[in-house]
């Protein structure tokens, strides 16, 4: 072969800058956002993924959770925003974000009662 060309097996046979590259993986956590509500209601839930991309879904009921692997290096986020059709007060969102298994981050807000909607609750 050419000097300039590299095959395949070049690659695997002897430590080389390409052979480097895929020895440096950077380390995993596992990720569990979670949200607990104390009354029955829908809303959207916003989160960043193993990619630090922005989802949206929706959801029905008192809770949600979701559980990935990411990175080290990438960031957490949850939002939720709720709807409160009956005019619920004295009410509690809780948001949870765990990695490996460790609370890393927590916080509960209260619900006022005084809307149709509550807005959107954010931790990080």
């Amino acid at each position: 072969m050419p000097s300039n060309r590299i095959s395949v097996l070049d690659i695997f046979k002897s430590p080389s800058k390409f052979s480097d590259k895929f020895k440096e993986k950077e380390p995993i956590e596992e990720v569990c956002y979670s949200v607990q509500i104390s009354y029955d209601t829908n809303g959207q839930i916003k989160y960043l993924d193993e990619n630090e991309r922005p989802r949206i879904i929706e959801f029905i009921g008192n809770n949600w959770s979701k559980t990935f692997l990411k990175k080290v290096s990438k960031k957490t986020s949850l939002s939720i925003f709720l709807y409160n059709h009956h005019y619920k007060k004295d009410q509690v969102v809780t948001l949870t974000i765990k990695i490996n298994g460790d609370i890393v981050n927590y916080k509960s807000f209260p619900i006022n009662g005084d809307n149709s909607f509550e807005g959107w609750f954010k931790i990080e």
